[in-house]
């Protein structure tokens, strides 16, 4: 990715073995009032935050749409001039995140084609009976890849397949408690300044150490999200946005 859009390709593309993709994710309000997020990757130029930060480029845009069986995202290429020659606040649409009423389970699609949706991600939340007090439990299956990292496709749609052998399952890493805090923690290596319940760490059960995405609270509506393979960068963002949609069975 350089200092101008990502392309959409990037954007589905798997984060190579040998890096780290950093970003920092706004809460922003629009002139309608609508809240959107946005997240933009860290250390390419890129453009400016309100305070001056550099926030750099900007990668996605996800617009919130409800209904009466569930919350529904749809993910958005940054508007480009003709989108704003329209008045549109985004651009084309890449892929989307749905739930379900309770907020326990999440899909996260890309666009296969015209009119066409591909599964690429299931989150599922634990019911927590701890409320604000404790960790959320959550667990990502996501297609495996193949030494070209190209996806290992199944037979049926993802949801269907959550233990079939081309399916990587990840876990929230589980913290522990701090006596000083009195609250759960994880080391976030200074990636996270505010404790929150939509705090996580995922990572492969038979490798804890390995953290395949992080996200976490910095300030008021600003996150930080770092994602690691077999991840694209439309995957972390839509785990991401799960993380922070409002969940009736999840405080």
């Amino acid at each position: 990715m350089d200092d101008g859009f990502a392309s959409i390709e990037e954007l589905k593309r798997r984060v190579t073995v040998a890096s780290v993709l950093q970003c920092r994710l706004m809460r922003m309000v629009m002139e309608n009032k609508r809240t959107v997020l946005d997240v933009f990757e860290e250390g390419r130029g890129g453009l400016n935050g309100v305070l001056g930060e550099r926030l750099g480029t900007w990668l996605l845009r996800a617009v919130p749409h409800r209904s009466i069986v569930g919350h529904s995202y749809t993910l958005h290429i940054p508007p480009g001039q003709e989108d704003f020659r329209c008045g549109r606040e985004w651009g084309e649409i890449v892929g989307r995140v749905t739930s379900n009423t309770m907020g326990t389970k999440y899909t996260i699609s890309e666009v296969s084609g015209a009119n066409a949706w591909h599964e690429v991600c299931i989150v599922t939340y634990d019911i927590n009976f701890m409320g604000k007090k404790g960790p959320r439990k959550m667990t990502a299956t996501i297609r495996a890849v193949d030494k070209t990292g190209r996806a290992i496709e199944p037979l049926q749609p993802l949801s269907k397949q959550n233990k079939a052998p081309n399916a990587v399952v990840l876990e929230s890493k589980s913290p522990q408690w701090n006596s000083e805090t009195r609250a759960f923690g994880l080391e976030f290596y200074n990636r996270v300044l505010v404790s929150s319940v939509k705090n996580f760490q995922l990572v492969h059960p038979e490798d804890v150490d390995y953290i395949v995405v992080q996200f976490g609270k910095v300030a008021e509506g600003v996150f930080t999200m770092d994602a690691r393979f077999p991840m694209s960068p439309i995957m972390a963002f839509g785990v991401a946005v799960s993380a922070m949609d409002h969940k009736l069975a999840c405080p």
